[in-house]
């Protein structure tokens, strides 16, 4: 099973702190950011992680390790696109995945390992977003990206702007291939570069579509200010029960 990760992006809106040290190492709770994504696909049972790197790559390879990280293998590819429209760096990774389904995850969501875990559980056969139905108050509501869910499961719509919604965008997705034909079909289309929720909506609108696997009551966080820092922070420093799982902790 693959990982691909997104760390790609150069953390603007923590300004400065980001300037030395790429987001994805910000640490929270003791362990770099990026580590919180990367072991729950681990506990989930991935057993090849991509990372797309960008901004100050070379210090998240250096962090993580070249080759391996905790003995599976590792490989980095190069976004096409540091600034904007992370569907670029998704589209960066479609050579080292292959033609073969895969979880994405981005490098600032903190997510627990049984949110990956509840989305394998539903053994995923297309496009599938995990999506919060009842989003705790530790969530930036007003920042998240938003859907509307059907009743028969399926995303109807998708967006950070919409007028009604029903569920919150977690940053987990099971995805095929047909996601960088998605990519490619946008730019065609003059979009220069496409995000990965204008690429979710294209697979919505044109594709074979995207489902919705409720994760609902399960921790997950995007952390994309000093504020949100901070709150994580709070929040993991005051879990009953660590987001990493014993085996984890301490070697981030």
């Amino acid at each position: 099973m693959k990982g691909v990760i997104l760390a790609a992006g150069d953390g603007s809106r923590l300004d400065p702190l980001t300037r030395r040290i790429p987001k994805p190492l910000m640490a929270v709770a003791g362990h770099p950011l990026v580590t919180y994504g990367l072991d729950a696909l681990i506990e989930a049972g991935v057993t090849e992680l991509t990372i797309v790197v960008g901004h100050l790559g070379d210090q998240i390879r250096h962090a993580l390790g070249e080759i391996h990280y905790r003995s599976l293998p590792l490989t980095y590819v190069e976004s096409l696109d540091r600034d904007d429209g992370n569907g670029l760096s998704l589209y960066a990774a479609h050579e080292a995945v292959g033609e073969e389904p895969f979880i994405l995850t981005m490098a600032d969501h903190l997510i627990s390992p049984r949110l990956v875990g509840r989305l394998l559980a539903t053994r995923p056969t297309q496009d599938a977003l995990c999506v919060d139905r009842q989003p705790s108050p530790i969530v930036q509501v007003d920042d998240a990206t938003q859907v509307w869910v059907g009743r028969r499961g399926w995303i109807k719509r998708i967006s950070k702007n919409l007028v009604r919604w029903n569920g919150l965008d977690t940053g987990v997705f099971w995805l095929t291939p047909a996601i960088f034909q998605a990519v490619e079909d946008l730019r065609a289309t003059g979009v220069s570069a496409p995000t990965v929720t204008q690429a979710c909506r294209w697979l919505i609108e044109h594709g074979s579509g995207l489902r919705a696997c409720d994760v609902s009551g399960l921790f997950w966080m995007d952390v994309d200010t000093l504020a949100d820092l901070r709150d994580a922070e709070r929040v993991l420093q005051a879990r009953s029960r660590p987001l990493l799982p014993p085996s984890l902790c301490g070697k981030a």
